[in-house]
């Protein structure tokens, strides 16, 4: 989990909000207060239609329908679930935003495209992605609005544009952090997956704590959850994770090795 040092106040505007289930963190340079409105509203919207916690969102409006009832779908969850299955096909299915509950489909009708679930059983998350993508456009939403340089964190998911950001490493264990790396122009996600820790996954764990660092935090939130599973692979030449690496032009950092599977 990364964690922002404080900054030198001058110069800067930040501001946290409780959103994603998280404390996200955004700073923009002072002066460009609709930058940072911007950017928060990215998050919020993501948050209104993609999250199962808020009940009309799109994955609950789905879960709610009957099986091959077609949901519509904003288009940002369409994006999102288009990745979601683009990294299912890359992976031979080891990434899944339906956690192995059941199939599902999307379905284009002219510009709009719908959601299909195909067994009641199914049920969509995508807490394994969603939140960098958040990131994503909260940074864009901060430069399109003329700012020169953003910075976003949504709980250890990470954006820098425009500044060179130095990064701390918190553990979740053991408590206290420690200086670990500097960020431009680019986006880092960490997952714990360790005993005690917050994160899971469905499939065997082989490393337990984990970074990767990627030009979208999109590719790197996802990249964390297929590369936990990939541990042995990280070193070599070849393989899944050599090629996910190359293809998403990321590089990983394993902490701890350490998991929670038995």
């Amino acid at each position: 989990m990364f964690a922002v040092p404080p900054l030198d106040g001058h110069g800067w505007l930040r501001r946290a909000r409780p959103m994603l289930g998280t404390l996200v963190d955004i700073g923009v340079p002072a002066g460009a207060e609709q930058a940072l409105h911007e950017a928060f509203s990215a998050i919020w919207q993501v948050q209104q239609t993609m999250s199962v916690f808020e009940p009309g969102s799109d994955l609950s409006r789905s879960h709610a329908a009957g099986v091959g009832e077609p949901v519509r779908l904003h288009p940002w969850t369409a994006q999102v679930l288009q990745l979601a299955q683009t990294l299912s096909a890359q992976t031979d299915g080891l990434f899944d935003v339906a956690l192995g509950s059941g199939a599902w489909q999307l379905q284009e009708d002219g510009e709009h495209t719908d959601l299909l679930r195909l067994s009641p059983a199914t049920r969509l998350d995508l807490g394994g992605l969603a939140k960098g993508w958040a990131v994503d456009r909260a940074v864009e939403a901060a430069l399109d609005q003329g700012a020169e340089a953003v910075w976003v964190n949504a709980g250890g998911d990470l954006r820098v544009q425009g500044l060179t950001l130095p990064v701390v490493l918190r553990d979740e264990l053991t408590g206290g952090v420690r200086p670990w790396a500097e960020l431009a122009d680019g986006a880092m996600a960490t997952s714990d997956f360790r005993a005690g820790a917050r994160s899971a996954l469905s499939g065997t764990v082989q490393a337990g704590h984990l970074s990767v660092v990627a030009p979208q935090c999109a590719w790197a939130d996802a990249l964390t959850k297929v590369l936990a599973q990939q541990a042995p692979q990280l070193h070599g030449a070849q393989g899944l994770a050599h090629d996910l690496l190359q293809h998403y032009q990321a590089q990983v950092w394993v902490h701890d090795t350490s998991t929670s599977s038995p």
